[in-house]
C-alpha cells in the first residue's frame, strides 16, 4: 500500500506537565494506528521563545512528528490539536507521496525527562537554626518599609522633574503663539 510522508510540528503551552505533553502525543499515536499510518519518529526540540505572542504565551514546548498516512490520517491528528487545551499551534507539512511503508525506517520513541521540581531534603538540623532565629518578632520588617518609602520618594522626584519639564516646554510654546497672534494684527 502506498502512504503519504507527513511531517507535524506542533507547540505546547509551557506551563503543562509532562504528562500533559505525553497525553497530546498519545491521541497522535492512537489516531495514526486507527487509521493504519506508520510513526516514523518523535522528536522533542524542547521549551524555545516564540517568535511572538500565541494565547498569551511568549515560550512553548516544540514537539516534531514524522509520519506515514493518508489524508484523512492527517484530519484525525488536527481534529485531535485543534480540540486540545495544551496545544499552541501545530502544522502539518506533506513531504513526499507514494511511499511504501518499508522504505522508511522507524525510530524508537523515548521520552525525555521533564523539568519536575524536585522537593530537596532538608536536614533537622537546619530547622532547629531556622527555628531559634525566628523568635516571632519582625526583625526585618522595619529595614523593608524604610527602603520601599526610600525607592517611593525617588520615584516620585524623578517623576516631579519630567513634569515640571514637560509644564516649562509647553508654556513656553504657548509664549511663542501668542507673539506670533500680535504681529498679525
Amino acid at each position: 500500500m502506498l502512504y503519504s510522508e507527513y511531517e507535524t510540528t506542533l507547540v505546547v503551552r509551557p506551563d503543562v506537565s509532562g504528562d500533559a505533553v505525553e497525553g497530546t502525543l498519545d491521541k497522535v499515536r492512537d489516531a495514526i494506528s486507527k487509521t493504519g499510518g506508520k510513526l516514523l519518529a518523535i522528536n522533542h526540540w524542547g521549551k524555545k521563545k516564540l517568535a511572538y505572542e500565541i494565547k498569551k504565551q511568549s515560550r512553548g514546548i516544540y514537539v516534531h512528528t514524522h509520519y506515514l498516512g493518508g489524508g484523512e490520517l492527517v484530519a484525525e491528528i488536527e481534529r485531535n490539536l485543534r480540540i486540545s487545551d495544551s496545544v499552541l499551534r501545530y502544522l502539518t507539512v506533506n513531504l513526499a507521496v507514494n511511499i511504501e511503508a518499508g522504505e522508511r525506517e522507524a525510530q524508537e520513541y523515548v521520552p525525555p525527562k521533564y523539568d519536575e521540581v524536585v522537593a530537596e531534603p532538608v536536614d533537622d538540623e537546619e530547622i532547629a537554626a531556622a527555628d531559634a532565629d525566628d523568635d516571632g518578632d519582625d526583625d526585618d520588617a522595619p529595614v523593608a518599609e524604610a527602603a520601599a518609602d526610600e525607592s517611593a520618594e525617588v520615584a516620585g522626584d524623578e517623576a516631579g522633574e519630567d513634569d515640571n519639564a514637560a509644564d516649562e516646554a509647553v508654556d513656553e510654546a504657548d509664549a511663542g503663539d501668542s507673539d506670533d497672534a500680535k504681529e498679525e494684527e
